[in-house]
């Protein structure tokens, strides 16, 4: 017989750590949704992501790039393309970690500097349609769903579609069907006490929509390709979790975190 998956869980207190602007326009309260995106040394990306950031059809958008103490030019890059394109945002920001925290407080640091209900997490090397934000959050809108995913692009290395599947979250008892890029409450995350940290990093979004699930927190899969999801043998993924060796220590603190896993 399965374990159950809704339990009562307290999850710890959100845990930030404070980050220094570096760059902002405009206000980020004017904005309905925030794209949040962390770079840490995909400065030969980032200004492709931005890109596709800037061409979103949702009017009131806002847009937060934390840099966590990257070792290449992306932060200067980002700040470049800020300075000449930030204007379209109801509120644009760049912020940095005063040294490197990795990529769950990165991610907590990006969303934390973001004032809107909706925030929509973007990795630096992905990009998205221009319907995506806008999309995603009509979905959200007058519903109880947490959150919203979509199907996505996969481009680079390889080609063909993932994130197909609708919300279940027996489906997750054995693996993550739900990439981090979706759009989420921004009172969901931090009740959940926002991404924790791994001593594996690469799985954060898998723990976060099982603390969802263990909540009762359902997600809206809106069966549209409006994002594309970049496949390449640099990624944390391929470099680091993947490996044998750091795959089984991740899963075996999933199944102590989650007991109704099945890894």
């Amino acid at each position: 017989m399965s374990k159950p998956i809704e339990q009562h869980v307290e999850y710890g207190p959100l845990k930030l750590f404070p980050s220094q602007v570096v760059y902002e326009c405009g206000s980020l309260s004017r904005a309905d949704a925030t794209v949040c995106i962390t770079l840490y040394n995909y400065g030969d990306r980032i200004v492709d992501a931005l890109e596709s950031v800037h061409e979103q059809t949702l009017e009131r958008l806002g847009l937060v790039v934390l840099d966590d103490r990257s070792a290449d030019d992306g932060p200067e890059r980002v700040e470049r393309w800020l300075r000449q394109h930030g204007g379209r945002f109801a509120g644009a920001r760049l912020a940095r970690h005063a040294k490197n925290r990795g990529l769950c407080h990165a991610r907590n640091s990006v969303v934390s500097n973001a004032e809107s209900p909706y925030v929509f997490i973007l990795d630096a090397d992905n990009q998205l349609y221009p319907r995506c934000v806008e999309r995603l959050m009509a979905g959200l809108e007058g519903t109880a769903f947490g959150f919203a995913y979509c199907m996505l692009e996969r481009f680079g290395d390889h080609a063909g579609l993932m994130g197909y599947s609708s919300w279940d979250p027996e489906l997750l008892r054995r693996t993550n069907y739900i990439d981090a890029m979706a759009m989420i409450r921004r009172d969901i995350w931090r009740k959940l006490g926002g991404y924790a940290p791994l001593n594996v990093p690469g799985w954060e979004d898998y723990d976060f929509w099982c603390k969802c699930a263990e909540s009762g927190i359902a997600g809206l899969f809106v069966p549209e390709v409006l994002a594309r999801y970049r496949v390449h043998d640099e990624s944390m993924l391929q470099l680091e979790t993947n490996r044998p060796e750091k795959k089984r220590s991740v899963c075996l603190e999933m199944s102590r975190r989650h007991p109704w896993l099945d890894l």
